[in-house]
């Protein structure tokens, strides 16, 4: 609680029914125990007693569904990444060092009841870490970009030497190549017909020849 407490509230007097940090925490509760989402929030805090819904500050009766949705669409995702990583680290004890994190997925998601009319859901890119299954880091796409600009600017912020990168085929362009190279890091990525130069010419290296046997290497 102490943690979510730095995350702002950007919600106006009217709109501030229901403690800020309240539901934070019960969304993260709920997530935890298999309630993903608002509606699962919402479904979690009211199959428990209300005295688990004071305890965490709430007040009055929990909020429903629509209630969290509204907190998540306006809440700072940044603020909220950086407060569960204090969480991690200094409320948990938990230490991650660079040398844990051999692997990492890129991967860019449509964020869930996002979606406004006339408007697309929001994009972001999430870094993935493969042993620990944290993330370590995620950024929105801009609407005037795209998944792996997004991507470029997240790994020139994170630290790349020692690491395998991993991304589908959105990733295999050469500029996000280029800098996890140049970064002493290593990347493995999917070609399909997005790039098909580059297909056409690996497909070659992934053909066994009709007169290859094993037994003629030995």
């Amino acid at each position: 609680m102490h943690f979510l407490q730095q995350v702002p509230d950007p919600r106006g007097r009217e709109g501030q029914r229901h403690c800020h940090v309240a539901m934070l925490a019960a969304l993260i509760c709920a997530t935890l125990c298999g309630f993903p989402g608002d509606a699962g929030a919402a479904q979690w805090i009211r199959l428990l007693p209300i005295e688990w819904w004071h305890q965490l500050g709430g007040r009055r009766n929990p909020p429903c569904e629509n209630a969290f949705r509204n907190v998540m669409m306006v809440v700072c995702p940044r603020a909220l990444e950086e407060a569960l990583w204090r969480w991690l680290t200094d409320g948990l004890g938990i230490t991650i060092g660079e040398e844990q994190f051999p692997g990492v997925v890129l991967d860019g998601k449509a964020l869930r009841g996002t979606r406004a009319r006339h408007q697309q859901a929001m994009m972001v890119v999430a870094a993935l870490d493969q042993s620990t299954g944290c993330v370590l880091s995620q950024t929105p796409v801009d609407g005037e970009t795209n998944e792996a600009r997004t991507a470029l600017a997240m790994l020139k912020s994170m630290v790349l030497e020692g690491a395998v990168i991993l991304g589908d085929a959105a990733y295999c362009q050469q500029d996000v190549c280029k800098t996890i190279t140049q970064n002493n890091g290593e990347y493995l990525v999917i070609v399909k017909d997005n790039q098909p130069h580059l297909h056409r010419a690996a497909q070659p290296s992934f053909v066994i020849p009709k007169d290859f046997s094993p037994l003629s290497q030995w």
